[in-house]
């Protein structure tokens, strides 16, 4: 699609459209598929002028990635001030990450299989140390975490956070959305032990949802514990 033909700008307002519109070509068609052609005929500009702001594909590439990190950091950060339990936290930040992700849907510049350069990989990865930490930080707000333990968490929610967003894209309806949000954030919360056990034949009934057997056996007194007259405890 060829935009319109623009007036003289300036400059700092002329480079900032230029990145806005990279962001989309770069999300429509990936970096190796995007030409600088296609940049400019986006902008409605020409390539000598495109090259005055941005000296190569991949210098425009990273401050892209720039860009989009900054907005994903400020989704996440706005989530710490929501009011609430952990729960409801979590069920926030994976709908606002589904959000985010189908409004832009250019996580997949940070998430994709394209191989491009060692600097390009190397902000990637900053990006997303520091979207995992954050992420992280957000939804694990009354746990103590080592840097290290928040980074590897915080992937592993953003790997969820993704696949909960595709879930959402391709589901039938609000009513379903719901059921696949309720799933994720109880999975995200409480583990497998956020769900009721199917009763064994003969078994008492399912235990309440977050209570597993070591929790509920802990609480409960020993035979002995109970067998023990009050006055020797």
């Amino acid at each position: 699609m060829t935009a319109p033909a623009t007036g003289r700008m300036p400059r700092e307002q002329r480079r900032s459209q230029l990145l806005r519109l990279a962001t989309r070509v770069f999300t429509e068609k990936g970096y190796q598929a995007t030409s600088m052609d296609d940049i400019a005929t986006a902008a409605g500009v020409t390539k000598p002028v495109l090259y005055q702001h941005f000296r190569s594909k991949e210098t425009l590439y990273v401050e892209v990635l720039d860009v989009i990190g900054e907005s994903m950091l400020t989704e996440v950060r706005a989530i710490t001030f929501q009011a609430g339990d952990t729960t409801g936290r979590v069920r926030d930040a994976l709908h606002r990450f589904y959000e985010f992700v189908a409004l832009e849907n250019s996580l997949r510049l940070f998430t994709g299989h394209e191989v491009i350069s060692d600097a390009v990989q190397e902000r990637v990865e900053q990006v997303l140390d520091a979207l995992s930490i954050e992420l992280a930080g957000v939804l694990t707000s009354y746990r103590r975490l080592s840097t290290v333990q928040a980074r590897t968490l915080g992937r592993g929610l953003i790997a969820v956070a993704q696949t909960t967003a595709q879930i959402l894209h391709d589901a039938e309806g609000d009513e379903m959305r719901e059921e696949i949000l309720s799933a994720m954030t109880t999975t995200v919360v409480h583990g497998l032990s956020g769900f009721d056990l199917i009763p064994a034949e003969g078994s008492p009934a399912a235990q309440p949802p977050g209570e597993d057997a070591e929790e509920r056996s802990a609480a409960e007194p020993s035979d002995a514990e109970a067998a023990e007259p009050s006055d020797a405890r």
